[in-house]
């Protein structure tokens, strides 16, 4: 057998296994985090997502054999501390750090260059991935830095103009 068809058939063996751990698999429903920001006040019906693998050792290590199957350490990092994509680790969040809103984000994709795996992982996957980016710790050296408002970095004396 061909060696890409061998490698496939363990990739979709290794993501129905992760499939098992919830009842749920339609998409995920609209949850509220701390950051949205209510036109009036007034908050759109939405749920609380939880993650039935929180805390498990077992779902984190699988969870990182699917971040590397597939491929989110491409832009992500190894570790989730960030390359071409953000940091996952940091603490910092654009669209909430909730483990539901993590899990949207895997699920729907983000602008910008966050693909959306709802129709490639299943759902008990995608929470590893969750459960294994929470298990990390934050490093003592944060790999991003926060601008204050409006500044921008400054920039290295070499390309300063005299």
């Amino acid at each position: 057998m061909n060696a890409c068809l061998v490698r496939r058939a363990s990739y979709v063996a290794f993501l129905m296994a992760c499939s098992s751990g919830t009842a749920d698999s339609g998409p995920p429903p609209s949850i509220r985090y701390p950051n949205h920001v209510a036109a009036g006040g007034s908050q759109p019906p939405a749920a609380e997502m939880k993650n039935p693998f929180a805390d498990d050792s077992g779902s984190a290590a699988d969870g990182l054999k699917i971040f590397s199957t597939m491929n989110c350490d491409g832009c992500h990092g190894g570790g989730a501390l960030g390359w071409v994509g953000p940091s996952l680790v940091d603490g910092r969040w654009r669209y909430g750090g909730t483990d539901g809103a993590l899990y949207q984000s895997i699920f729907y994709g983000r602008p910008r260059g966050m693909p959306a795996y709802g129709g490639v992982m299943s759902p008990g996957a995608i929470w590893k991935v969750v459960t294994y980016i929470r298990s990390q710790p934050v490093p003592s050296v944060v790999p991003t830095q926060r601008w204050p408002n409006g500044e921008t970095a400054p920039r290295p004396a070499r390309e300063r103009s005299p």
